[in-house]
């Protein structure tokens, strides 16, 4: 299959070079098509002459190589900060809610029109408008965990490119020695044979370097938006609880206990009529046991 798609793209770049032979040598078009078919012509070769397992091993690298990119733009394009935590966000929300310049239905609108994680995690907060602060914080934290993971997402492929390369590298440069023991047999290996064998190992441990040191990049900005993040909803559930505080119901007020000063006259005083009961009358009967 692939001296297929080999054969197809070399007979493509050299019809397009047969196509344009009359326009000068010095177009950039066909001086591209000539290096395309001659990278196309020595790949065809290389994979004709390679076993299969070193294939393999060099194809595992390449995968890695091309994931880890593909992840790294990505992640760079999803975390940057004024997609995550924009500052027109911040100066026309935030300073206004704290200003009390908006009420819950403005500030519902305004951060479904500036869809993004900071405006999410502060909705949150303004759909329990009026709501005790308890149930703020609990709709807040939840929303900033969703943010935090959606942060995170891809990061971790980065660290498992970093321990997988130098594993695939190590098994190509395993199977190249070997194929230049078996061939060598009872005679010396030449010394370019054996650095040619080193190059998957290098090839990997190289890629898992920049891998590594890559996670550690995005790790630390997703801690530091995750940071902000956690500003951004402490502070709006201050301004909605500052501003939809109400009063708490208070008990009513006792009587006052009348006070006596010593010396006052005191008002009449009424003596309540007391029921003494009358001891009971000794009978004239001799008792029984008399």
């Amino acid at each position: 299959m692939i001296r297929r798609i080999a054969a197809a793209l070399i007979g493509a770049s050299l019809m397009g070079g047969a196509a344009v032979a009359e326009e000068p040598r010095g177009d950039l078009a066909v001086e591209a098509q000539r290096r395309a078919a001659r990278v196309a012509s020595g790949i065809l070769v290389w994979y004709e002459r390679t076993p299969a397992g070193e294939r393999m091993a060099w194809g595992g690298l390449a995968a890695c190589a091309a994931l880890g990119a593909c992840a790294t733009a990505e992640r760079l394009f999803r975390l940057r900060r004024r997609a995550v935590v924009p500052n027109d966000f911040l100066v026309r929300f935030v300073d206004r809610l704290h200003a009390g310049k908006l009420d819950g239905g403005q500030a519902l609108d305004y951060c479904e029109m500036h869809p993004s994680p900071a405006a999410r995690v502060a909705l949150a907060a303004v759909r329990r408008w009026g709501r005790p602060a308890t149930e703020l914080e609990r709709a807040v934290d939840l929303a900033h965990r969703w943010e935090s993971e959606q942060l995170r997402r891809n990061v971790g492929t980065l660290r498992r490119i970093a321990a997988l390369a130098p594993l695939i590298g190590l098994f190509g440069s395993l199977l190249m020695a070997q194929r230049l023991l078996r061939l060598a047999g009872d005679g010396p290996i030449a010394s370019a044979s054996l650095a040619d064998a080193l190059g998957p190992l290098a090839c990997g441990v190289g890629l898992g370097v920049v891998s590594m040191a890559l996670n550690d990049v995005l790790a630390t900005r997703v801690e530091r938006l995750g940071g902000m993040l956690d500003r951004l909803g402490a502070e709006t559930i201050d301004a909605v609880a500052m501003t939809t505080a109400v009063a708490a119901p208070t008990l009513p007020a006792a009587a006052p206990a009348p006070h006596i000063r010593i010396g006052e006259p005191r008002g009449p005083v009424v003596a309540a009529p007391v029921r003494v009961s009358s001891p009971r009358a000794r009978r004239d009967e001799p008792s029984v046991g008399a």
